[in-house]
C-alpha cells in the first residue's frame, strides 16, 4: 500500500472538533515525492479501498475535510463519502481549466460542500465567492481583508476558516472576527505549560507511568505512590467496586485493587485517568493525539526490530510523555524534562535524538502529513510503507477504543 493518510482536526470557537483534514500522499520508495503522474490505476482503487474500508475508524463518524488533487477529482474519491460526510476543498488553480471547473460545478449541483483555499474576498473573483461554501485563509493575511471576507461570508450564510492559529492572540483575534473553523499549532500545545510541569499532579503521574514500564513492576510501591494521590485512590476503587459489584465483594485497599486489575489493564487505566486530569482546558483531540503517538511510536518500534523492537514499552512511554512535555522551545523543553523519572534514552528521543529519535520523527512527520521527511524517517526505521499504513489504522483503533474523554 503507498497510499498513506492522517487527519488533523479543524477547531470550531470553542475548542471542539467539527471535522478532521485528511492529508494525504501516494509517496512511496520508488515514489518518494508522491507524485501523482506516477500513480497506477491498480495503486488508486488500493487507496479507495483502503479509505472505504477504514474511514469509520479515522473520522469517527466526523465529516471528512478532504483537499482535492485532479486525480482525486478524475477519479471521483467524493463517492466514498456521503455528502454530509465530506468537504471537498478545491485549489482554486484548477479551476482554470473548463473541465474541471465543469466537474465542480457538477459536484455543487449535487450538494456536496466546496470550500476554496487562500482566498479572500474582492469584488475581482465575486464569482468564484459566490460557488463556494467555506473559504479558507491564513490568518496572518491583512487584518482588514480577512475581517472583510469574514463578513461577507456570514452575510452569504457561508462559512470561514482560517489557518496559522498558532498563538493565543491569533485565537482570540479569529473569536473576535466570529471565524467558524479554525487550524493551527495553537490547538496542539502541551497538555501542561512547562511552568506548571513540576506540580504535584504531573509528579505523581509520570512517576507512576515509569514505575509500570520498569522491567520488574513493584506492586508494594506503586500502592504506597498512588496512596498518596486521594483522586486517584478513590477512582481506582470506585472502578473496581463496579466491576466487583456481581461477586458481592468490597475491595478497600489501593493494593487489593493493583492486584485485581494486574498490571497490563492497570497501565491502560491509569493513562486515561491521568490524562483526563492533567488539564481539563486542553482540547480533547490533545489528549487523543497522547495516545495515539504513544501507540503508533510502540507500533513503529516493534516493527523495527534489532534492540529498539523489544524496547517497545519505552517507546511508548515517550510518545506519551511527549505531548505531556512537549515544547517548540529547546531550553524549555530540556527543563521539563530534566525531573522526570524516565530514562535517558526517552528524554533524548523526544528531542529527536538517541536510538529513540528516528521513530520520534517518524511518528509526528507522518501525523503532520510531512510525507518527504516520513520517506526519509521511514528508511531509518527499516520500515516497510506498507506497514505504516496499517500500523496507523491500528493506533487509530486503539484512540477510538481508549480516548472517549468527552467533549
Amino acid at each position: 500500500m503507498s497510499f498513506l493518510i492522517s487527519k488533523q482536526a479543524v477547531f470550531n470557537q470553542s475548542g471542539g472538533t467539527d471535522m478532521y483534514e485528511m492529508l494525504y500522499s501516494f509517496a512511496s520508495r520508488k515514489n518518494p515525492t508522491g507524485d501523482e503522474i506516477n500513480v497506477t490505476d491498480e495503486e488508486v482503487e488500493e487507496a479507495k479501498e483502503y479509505l472505504k474500508l477504514n474511514m469509520l475508524t479515522v473520522f469517527d463518524r466526523k465529516p471528512a475535510y478532504i483537499k482535492f488533487s485532479q486525480l482525486l477529482l478524475e477519479n471521483n474519491f467524493h463517492e466514498l463519502f456521503l455528502k454530509e460526510n465530506i468537504v471537498i476543498e478545491i485549489p482554486t488553480v484548477l479551476l482554470a481549466d473548463a473541465s474541471t471547473l465543469q466537474r465542480v460545478m457538477r459536484l455543487k449541483r449535487l450538494g456536496y460542500t466546496i470550500a476554496l483555499s487562500g482566498f479572500l474576498y474582492s469584488e475581482d473573483n465575486e464569482e468564484l465567492f459566490n460557488f463556494a461554501d467555506i473559504l479558507r485563509f491564513d490568518i496572518n493575511s491583512d487584518a482588514d481583508e480577512i475581517a472583510y471576507t469574514v463578513k461577507k461570508c456570514h452575510e452569504r450564510s457561508k462559512k470561514a476558516m482560517a489557518d496559522g492559529i498558532d498563538e493565543a492572540e491569533a485565537f482570540e483575534f479569529a473569536r473576535e472576527l466570529d471565524i467558524d473553523y479554525m487550524r493551527g499549532s495553537f490547538f496542539s500545545k502541551p497538555v501542561l505549560e512547562t511552568k506548571r510541569s513540576g506540580g504535584p499532579m504531573i509528579k505523581t503521574f509520570l512517576e507512576i507511568i515509569a514505575l509500570l514500564y520498569s522491567p520488574d513492576p513493584n506492586i508494594e510501591y506503586i500502592s504506597a505512590v498512588i496512596s498518596t494521590d486521594p483522586v486517584l485512590t478513590i477512582k481506582l476503587l470506585k472502578v473496581i467496586n463496579q466491576l466487583c459489584a456481581d461477586k458481592g465483594n468490597t475491595v478497600s485497599t489501593v493494593r487489593q485493587a493493583l492486584v485485581m486489575l494486574g498490571i497490563d489493564r492497570l497501565k491502560e487505566w491509569i493513562y486515561l485517568v491521568g490524562l483526563q486530569r492533567l488539564n481539563r482546558n486542553s482540547p480533547t483531540e490533545l489528549l487523543r493525539l497522547a495516545l495515539f503517538r504513544a501507540r503508533f511510536c510502540e507500533r513503529i518500534s516493534r516493527n523495527s526490530g534489532g534492540s529498539v523492537g523489544s524496547r517497545s514499552n519505552e517507546v511508548y512511554l515517550m510518545g506519551l510523555i511527549s505531548i505531556v512535555t512537549g515544547s517548540s522551545d529547546a531550553e524549555a523543553l530540556s527543563k521539563a524534562l530534566a525531573d522526570l523519572p524516565v530514562s535517558a534514552e526517552i528524554k533524548e528521543g523526544i528531542t529527536g535524538g538517541g536510538v529513540f529519535g528516528d521513530i520520534f520523527h517518524l511518528s509526528k512527520s507522518y501525523e503532520n502529513g510531512e510525507w518527504d521527511k516520513v520517506v526519509v524517517y521511514a528508511d531509518a526505521c527499516n520500515i516497510d510503507f506498507s506497514v505504516l499504513s496499517n500500523e496507523y489504522i491500528e493506533a487509530q483503533k486503539f484512540v477510538k477504543k481508549y480516548g472517549n474523554f468527552g467533549s
